[in-house]
């Protein structure tokens, strides 16, 4: 693999994916009341599969399958069914706001299997930063009722909704450890190309049993504001956002990905106060402050720290 530092290009690449998925929360919440959770994960995936298999197809490009390392990229493939699963999911559990803060709990995962799967040195205070973490987790799902208040009753659904959203953050860690050999052979944008094509039919059958049970409103479905919807999903939230992610975190240290996670909060928070009109109360406002401090002492180094900076895995 090759040496892993802090550069300016992977920090952008880094920062582009997280401000697009930010914004992803958003759409995806208002798009489930047309189109459910699983059977928007496929439409997702297709199409963000599609535009990008068309493009490396527009420039003459293959897509390295030949040349992948099939092992791995059929973990990043299952990694990436479930976490999406589980990110709608838990979503239309919660709201765009909550879901969003919640999956702030995916640089610890990513500063986890960095550790345990790449051998990517973990010091003291990230191990603190994990501790913070977990307690505002924990503040998330004790808040409920009106006005943010926590109730040790929060309701059932409520709770689902945040484990599921804690699972897709752990997966999509995994997705991204998963899949820096299949980067290394044949580069990003066709490693989430492979990657998220696996994942269709795994995602396939959950999609098919939710049309059949639940059902889906065509009329609803094929609005204009639900089509931008789908667009925003499979072009911006996945060809591009997957693809600089990726990229930016096959050339970067775990630490500088996990920084750059910040910003997916602030966007979602931002457009779903500002757009939906979601209450931004104390009680999210507690459980913010407890994740965004773990993840600071996560992300950044001491100063006398900074030669740990480059990574060899």
């Amino acid at each position: 693999m090759p040496e892993r530092r802090v550069t300016r290009a992977a920090a952008v690449d880094l920062a582009i994916a997280a401000a697009l998925w930010g914004g992803m929360y958003v759409v995806s919440a208002e798009t489930f009341a047309a189109i459910p959770p699983a059977t928007l994960s496929l439409l997702r995936l297709a199409i963000g599969v599609g535009a990008l298999a068309a493009f490396a197809l527009l420039r003459g490009e293959s897509l390295g399958w030949s040349k992948a390392p099939k092992g791995a990229a059929l973990r990043a493939g299952a990694a990436v069914a479930i976490s999406i699963l589980l990110q709608f999911g838990g979503t239309a559990l919660t709201s765009a706001v909550e879901g969003s803060v919640v999956t702030m709990a995916t640089p610890v995962f990513v500063l986890i299997f960095g550790w345990a799967l790449e051998g990517v040195r973990v010091p003291r205070q990230a191990w603190l930063g994990i501790v913070l973490a977990a307690v505002g987790v924990g503040a998330l799902a004790l808040r409920g009722g009106e006005g943010g208040t926590f109730e040790a009753d929060a309701s059932t659904s409520r709770l689902l909704g945040i484990a599921m959203l804690i699972g897709a953050g752990a997966t999509w860690a995994l997705f991204s450890s998963f899949g820096r050999p299949v980067i290394a052979a044949i580069g990003a944008r066709n490693a989430v190309t492979l990657s998220a094509g696996l994942a269709i039919p795994m995602i396939l059958p959950f999609a098919a049993l939710e049309l059949a049970v639940v059902g889906m409103d065509l009329a609803a479905a094929t609005t204009p504001s639900a089509l931008l919807a789908v667009a925003y999903l499979g072009f911006f939230a996945t060809s591009i956002g997957w693809s600089t992610w990726y990229r930016g975190y096959a050339a970067a240290p775990p630490r500088l990905a996990a920084g750059a996670l910040f910003l997916q909060p602030l966007v979602a928070a931002a457009l779903g106060v500002g757009l939906l009109k979601e209450a931004l109360d104390g009680g999210l406002a507690l459980g913010a402050l407890f994740l965004l401090g773990g993840i600071a002492l996560i992300s950044f180094e001491r100063a006398s720290s900074t030669k740990q900076s480059r990574v060899r895995s």
